[in-house]
């Protein structure tokens, strides 16, 4: 009896620190996820792109804006491109073994400057897909645009501090 009851202990106490392993892995991964160290930054994805809104809405409608999907992703390679370089050169001033606070400053205004032009030309997106959708499409998605975008595991978010 006493034996039985010292090793149902013994498992229950060996399963409640593999939880506690796993459960603190867990962390420890979301913690540093893919950051290895100021060398390795990676500039977070942008802000929500469009094609969750547009998922929002039925087959048929999704089907008509399809073709200013298609334009809008030719013409936001260059720019997005732009705005991780821009990032970089803002991330790279302030690692910089000799920091200069004019080269962050004008680092930072045109990253700025960049991310002004991209959210301009999303507006304009969002204007076009509007005006191709009926009253009760527009509803769909003004609700999904109220909705935070979904995650996506596999993203890389930046680093902690960038959280």
């Amino acid at each position: 009896m006493i034996q039985s009851k010292s090793r149902l202990f013994a498992i229950v106490l060996l399963g409640s620190l593999a939880l506690n392993f796993f459960l603190g892995g867990l962390l420890v991964g979301k913690h540093f996820g893919h950051f290895a160290g100021p060398d390795t930054f990676h500039p977070p994805p942008m802000g929500p792109r469009i094609h969750w809104l547009i998922e929002s809405l039925p087959a048929e409608s999704q089907e008509k804006v399809r073709p200013l999907l298609q334009t809008h992703r030719q013409n936001m390679r260059s720019q997005m491109r732009q705005i991780r370089q821009a990032r970089r050169a803002v991330h790279q001033q302030l690692i910089a073994s000799e920091f200069e606070p004019q080269a962050l400053s004008e680092a930072l205004t045109a990253s700025h400057q960049i991310m002004a032009q991209a959210r301009g030309k999303m507006h304009t997106l969002l204007v076009e897909i509007a005006t191709q959708l009926d009253e009760e499409d527009r509803h769909r998605l003004a609700a999904a645009i109220r909705k935070k975008p979904p995650r996506h595991k596999d993203h890389f978010r930046g680093p902690p501090s960038d959280r």
